[in-house]
């Protein structure tokens, strides 16, 4: 049977009404495989670098990585149906991927303060600003460090958290926040452009890996080539991160940033229908 295409009205709702919205699983058995031997052995070397020369920025203990949206392994993670269809919703056309980015917290790791991805939220606009969808390709259990997110605090004029006294006002629990769970295979969208949200602690022995594609408003900026490496076999270094650069037939060591169907109403946790 043919994957559905398209969101149900239902979900349509859900996704602009509480800002985010979780589906899947999606991915195919050999789709999931595909990435998550790609993703597994960038951060085993990326941890390895780190031991091997302590001075390197561990960027809070997640291995961070960017990715070039041409890499055939990937393809999925943006040209699904459903996520096609998602950014037709609240993006509007046309819309280009910008981005495919891996945050993966290490054990012991991967806490954020709840924020916003864009300096000054903007509720109330007709569309959204950016679309992002978060695949976990490793169980996200409360243990792991879920995404947790502020349920329509897209839509508030006010940020939920107290912003006058740091960043450290949003690290705590907040009475209306929702972490989210969900199998392997199964993506998240929502706005982080503005609604509130971060990552959260791994309790558990192993790094928790999501991949999130970036979908924004409009046609894609011409850009001149990305140095190193063939298009569509790179993870691309960020600044202050593990400094080797992939070679086109395989990853290396790198690091950059990036948490099921509908969601849970605000004050529920676990896993998502």
């Amino acid at each position: 049977m043919a994957p559905r295409a398209r969101l149900t009205a239902r979900q349509r709702r859900f996704l602009l009404d509480q800002g985010y919205l979780v589906l899947g699983p999606l991915l195919d058995r050999s789709a999931l495989a595909r990435i998550t031997d790609r993703l597994q052995g960038l951060v085993h070397q990326t941890v390895a670098a780190w031991a091997d020369e302590p001075s390197l920025d561990t960027h809070e203990g997640c291995v961070m990585a960017s990715f070039d949206v041409a890499d055939p392994d990937f393809a999925p993670c943006h040209q699904h149906p459903m996520l096609v269809d998602a950014a037709d919703v609240v993006l509007g056309r046309p819309w280009f991927v910008r981005e495919l980015d891996l945050r993966a917290p290490i054990p012991g790791c991967g806490e954020q303060g709840l924020h916003t991805d864009f300096d000054k939220p903007a509720p109330g606009l007709p569309a959204w600003r950016t679309l992002s969808a978060m695949w976990c390709v490793t169980p996200f259990s409360r243990e792991s460090g879920p995404l947790r997110v502020i349920p329509r605090s897209h839509r508030r004029s006010e940020p939920p958290i107290d912003t006058e006294h740091g960043y450290a006002t949003g690290m705590g629990p907040h009475p209306d926040e929702v972490k989210i769970t969900a199998p392997p295979g199964s993506v998240i969208l929502f706005n982080a452009s503005d609604l509130w949200h971060s990552g959260t602690f791994n309790y558990t022995p192993a790094a928790r890996l999501a991949l999130t594609a970036h979908f924004d408003p409009g046609i894609r900026p011409a850009s001149r080539p990305r140095p190193g490496g063939a298009a569509g076999r790179s993870a691309l270094v960020s600044a202050g991160a593990v400094r080797h650069r992939a070679s086109p037939g395989r990853m290396s060591a790198a690091g950059r940033p990036g948490d099921r169907g509908l969601g849970r109403p605000p004050g529920n946790t676990g896993t998502a229908g």
